[in-house]
């Protein structure tokens, strides 16, 4: 699980078997963010969370509710209804940023190493994943 900026910057990453659910992981994820925007007091949460379909659960949204994060998380359609949720519309303009995750993933899967492990130990494969997150920074900057 992979957490960026508005500019697609890697912030955090954490990894995990690949039974388990994203949305599971958001708040490790999330605890895991510190940036440094005045020396000696980091900043430790992200002030809006933009997540997909996938993230809808109610426990999340009171989470993050908690920790004062505002949340834009799509919800899914009831069973038996054909119309998008009206809450889907009125957050349209925050999930149109979406994309900056997408091309995040998409800048990390073309190192090959990482698209397909080839590793034994977990410690190298996120060590190599931390590398590219470093080269995707350096780019950006």
């Amino acid at each position: 699980m992979l957490a960026v900026d508005g500019t697609g910057i890697p912030l955090t990453f954490l990894t995990e078997a690949a039974n388990i659910s994203e949305f599971r992981l958001a708040l490790q994820t999330i605890d895991q963010i510190s940036v440094e925007s005045r020396p000696l007091h980091p900043k430790k949460r992200p002030n809006i969370l933009v997540a997909d379909k996938g993230y809808d659960a109610r426990w999340l949204r009171e989470a993050l509710t908690k920790r004062g994060i505002k949340h834009r998380i799509p919800k899914r359609r009831k069973q038996g209804h054909r119309e998008e949720p009206t809450y889907n519309k009125h957050i349209e303009s925050y999930y149109k940023t979406r994309w900056i995750v997408e091309r995040t993933n998409a800048w990390l899967q073309n190192y090959r190493r990482i698209t397909v492990r080839w590793d034994r130990k977990w410690e190298n494969y996120e060590a190599f994943i931390e590398f590219a997150c470093i080269l995707i920074c350096l780019r950006r900057v």
